[in-house]
């Protein structure tokens, strides 16, 4: 990914709400040790009040060396000076003076006010946004921020986690960390954000901004998601949260076709045996073109006694289908009918039905007795365009070959039967239909 493009998500999220040098410890108000603090302390925020840093200056780096557990304020105040002074200041030696004396603003602030998991990521964030093109910069960066990430871990801000993606990225690209290491820095951050509690925008915001850098870099990838989980996942296939990050991963990066996806699927089934993962691992296999374990899911999904009846009757229809494509029409017969019954405006169902009756003709023994199951496939198709009117096109098409597929009515005659009678189709269709004649 390109700096430009890294550094202006910074930049955005630098603007969200909740970024600013909050401080914890008593409110500035004059020492009581000596009258000199608090004349100090007067001067440099009349000066600094109104954005007169230069004038404010002097006073305030006497508290700093004087009186520097005074107040946090005075670390919180001098941060938003040096602010100023680096941003103009030109590169160069002067400058990177002015970010020597920022970091060691942060860092006397720890010494006497703590918190040092937020000022760790305060120091990383400022040397990402003002010396993003110093490499070494860029690494003592990336280390501050995950060390700040480790000790907030959820109350961490959601700058910090953009930051040490974008710090991550910069050193990808530099080759001095590799894509496993950038996973499990994007694990990190994601697993927080999906521990905090409640709502957010701005969770949201920085959620899609991580994705949307880790998806341009190419990390997430479908290799390199093998390469790095299928160590993890050979070791310890029954980890929940090993299995829930693999899925996730997966998703995001649009590989749910991977051998190690459907298997870390399977086994999430074994621990959450839910209705809605079972249809999905059936979803999973029919797109590999593995039709027998795709039924084998799609009939524990219809087990569930909760399922609404529409939703069984569309799980009962897949099955259908699955079920004929491999063969198996007796079956593909008793689950269409199930799909009809708990939904009789079926018609996709009525249609599965009258292909089933047909691709099991071979079943029926004779000539004359195959060619009944046109008859009763004649039934389903008209019924389908009946309940479902959008399906009249293509009922009507299947049923114009049906009838060049009946007997004629010499051969009805020798089984002493009359068109219009009633007929008993047999083997595993067992439908009483109506004899027609082609001619």
């Amino acid at each position: 990914m390109p700096r430009f493009t890294i550094l202006s998500v910074i930049m955005i999220v630098l603007t969200q709400a909740g970024f600013s040098q909050g401080f914890s410890t008593a409110e500035l108000a004059n020492s009581s040790d000596t009258l000199q603090s608090g004349k100090l302390i007067s001067t440099y925020r009349e000066f600094f009040k109104w954005d007169q840093y230069h004038l404010a200056l002097d006073s305030w780096w006497t508290i700093f060396n004087d009186y520097p557990d005074i107040s946090e304020r005075l670390y919180v105040d001098g941060v938003t000076m040096y602010h100023h002074f680096i941003e103009e200041t030109p590169e160069g030696d002067a400058r990177d003076t002015k970010m020597d004396t920022l970091m060691l603003i942060y860092d006397q602030r720890m010494t006497y006010f703590g918190g040092k998991g937020n000022i760790l990521g305060r120091k990383g964030s400022d040397l990402l946004r003002y010396q993003s093109d110093d490499t070494e910069r860029v690494q003592a960066a990336y280390g501050m921020l995950k060390e700040s990430l480790e000790i907030e871990g959820t109350r961490s801000r959601e700058l910090i986690m953009v930051n040490t993606i974008a710090a991550g990225l910069m050193l990808h690209q530099a080759a001095m960390i590799d894509n496993s290491q950038l996973l499990e820095d994007y694990f990190l951050v994601a697993g927080l954000l999906d521990q905090q509690e409640g709502g957010s925008y701005r969770r949201e915001r920085t959620r899609a901004s991580i994705n949307d850098m880790i998806m341009k870099e190419g990390i997430l990838s479908c290799e390199g998601l093998d390469l790095h989980f299928g160590p993890q996942f050979e070791q310890n296939s029954t980890d929940p949260g090993l299995i829930e990050k693999i899925i996730d991963a997966y998703t995001l990066a649009g590989c749910n076709q991977s051998a190690l996806y459907l298997a870390a699927s399977e086994k999430l089934y074994e621990i959450d045996q839910s209705s809605e993962l079972a249809h999905q691992l059936a979803l999973l296999f029919i797109g590999k073109d593995d039709l027998e374990k795709a039924a084998w899911y799609l009939q524990l999904a219809v087990l569930d006694d909760k399922l609404p009846d529409e939703t069984r009757a569309e799980w009962f229809y897949e099955l259908s289908i699955v079920s004929l494509a491999k063969g198996d029409q007796c079956e593909a017969i008793t689950f269409a009918r199930e799909a009809k019954a708990y939904k009789n405006d079926y018609g996709e169902a009525y249609i599965a039905l009258g292909d089933a009756f047909i691709a099991c003709r071979k079943q029926l023994g004779d000539d004359f007795q195959q060619r009944s199951a046109y008859w009763a496939a004649t039934d389903m198709y008209q019924t389908a365009a009946e309940v479902d009117p959008d399906l009249s096109e293509e009922a009507s098409q299947k049923l114009a070959i049906c009838v060049t597929q009946y007997p004629s009515t010499e051969d009805i005659f020798f089984q002493d039967l009359k068109v219009g009678n009633s007929f008993l189709v047999g083997s595993c269709i067992q439908e009483n239909t109506t004899v027609r004649s082609r001619d």
